[in-house]
């Protein structure tokens, strides 16, 4: 499997967001939200710093409850994330929850067969 291409890592860092904005309702809270969505408009034509800033976003951002996402939430973040790459269905990873930052997040997305 190849690696994926700056640009294509630059869109799926965006499907992460996309997903997580439609999981939760949420573009990371309010000092976030506008870098958030100005990223989500255009992933290909933000800057790096940009790019780097909502990779480092961590999960808890996007959920109310320090505790989330939950297990059926994960499975459904997870779920959501794969099919829109257009990668197969395949088992949540263990290794996230709130404290994951969505960079983390896209390359387990984007590393998992």
């Amino acid at each position: 499997m190849a690696d994926p291409t700056p640009e294509e890592r630059r869109t799926n860092r965006k499907i992460v967001l996309d997903a997580l904005k439609s999981e939760t309702g949420s573009s990371g809270g309010d000092l976030a939200a506008a870098r958030v969505d100005a990223y989500r408009a255009d992933p290909v034509g933000a800057s790096s710093d940009e790019y780097f800033y909502v990779g480092a976003l961590r999960l808890v951002r996007f959920y109310v409850d320090p505790d989330k996402p939950n297990a059926s939430e994960r499975r459904g973040l997870w779920q959501k994330i794969r099919s829109t790459m257009g990668k197969p269905t395949s088992p949540v990873p263990t290794d996230f929850d709130g404290t994951t930052p969505v960079r983390t997040l896209q390359m387990l997305a984007e590393q998992r067969p």
